[in-house]
């Protein structure tokens, strides 16, 4: 099933300003077609390893195919409070969920992909692994901020998860992350499309539908200086931050920028559609030129329970 419009405001999501291009518009010649999934939290129990096989056949069936994948972080159902060998089994998981995909993948690190950061009973820092260090080293090879370049478009990944002493973490971006942000942005320049990407929301009306209108956020569930990596960014060419997180279907369009949270594989936890409205899905970008359409595409996932 594909999400339109009209099927999101009848729901109550009335946020989302563009759903983009029809899935089967060429995208080739005069563009690019790319994949945003986010907060997989794949697991051994309630048949989410089945779930996430079927959210990437349903992105092998798309007309055209996109050319590459990125991911919104949240990849594993938690590493923050698990054995070594309950991560070792969730990361594994999602190595052998994606492989079937041809393309090239970026990924994005998310909290639940953080190892030992909120175990109890104490933290080894010096246990191999801990902290981003598994996530590096089984999905990225590499640091945990970074960007790329494909076409004219340039992609700029961030890490929004830092640690807070004794255990914990906040979301945030770390001033040497800032100041190598400033410097990508200055080398990209302020004529070339960009797309930005953010485990957490830098920019979410998430609290207004979800709790309280007058409900205040969250250092953990939203960017702390989410207004400040905003001002480093609003004199370029952004045209939309992806984020996750919230396992909602959001699009807040501001001075020229979108900040879309592209619903979750998940869903609820894979126990139902996110806050019973959003369903399990991804988001597909089409780029022409330099203007950017998505559109949210729920994959048919059956929850085992709780729908």
């Amino acid at each position: 099933m594909d999400i339109t419009r009209r099927q999101l405001i009848a729901g109550g999501i009335g946020l989302t300003a563009s759903m983009g291009l029809p899935l089967g518009a060429e995208a080739g010649a005069r563009g690019f077609r790319f994949v945003h999934i986010t907060d997989l939290h794949i697991q051994p129990e309630l048949g989410a390893p089945e779930g996430v096989a079927k959210a990437v056949q349903k992105i092998l069936g798309l007309n055209p195919r996109p050319n590459f994948i990125v991911t919104g972080g949240d990849h594993i159902m938690d590493g923050l409070d698990v054995t070594r060998e309950r991560a070792d089994l969730q990361f594994k998981l999602v190595k052998e969920a994606l492989k079937p995909l041809e393309m090239p993948i970026y990924y994005t690190v998310g909290n639940h992909d953080i190892f030992g950061w909120a175990r109890k009973g104490g933290n080894d820092s010096k246990e191999p692994g801990y902290g981003k260090q598994l996530f590096q080293e089984k999905v990225i090879a590499g640091r945990t901020y970074r960007s790329f370049d494909f076409g004219d478009w340039h992609f700029i990944i961030l890490d929004s998860i830092q640690a807070v002493s004794p255990q914990g973490w906040i979301a945030e971006i770390d001033d040497d992350q800032l100041e190598w942000l400033r410097q990508d942005l200055i080398q990209t320049g302020k004529q070339r499309p960009i797309i930005l990407l953010s485990h957490v929301p830098i920019m979410t009306l998430f609290n207004q539908y979800a709790e309280n209108t007058t409900t205040a956020p969250t250092a953990t569930g939203i960017v702390k200086n989410g207004k400040e990596v905003r001002d480093y960014f609003v004199p370029y060419n952004v045209k939309a931050v992806l984020q996750g997180h919230t396992h909602v279907v959001e699009d807040c369009l501001y001075t020229g920028t979108h900040y879309i949270t592209s619903g979750a594989i998940c869903g609820e936890w894979w126990e139902g559609y996110r806050l019973g409205v959003h369903p399990e899905g991804f988001a597909v970008c089409d780029v022409r030129g330099d203007k950017f359409d998505w559109q949210y595409v729920s994959y048919g996932w059956k929850a085992k329970k709780g729908r």
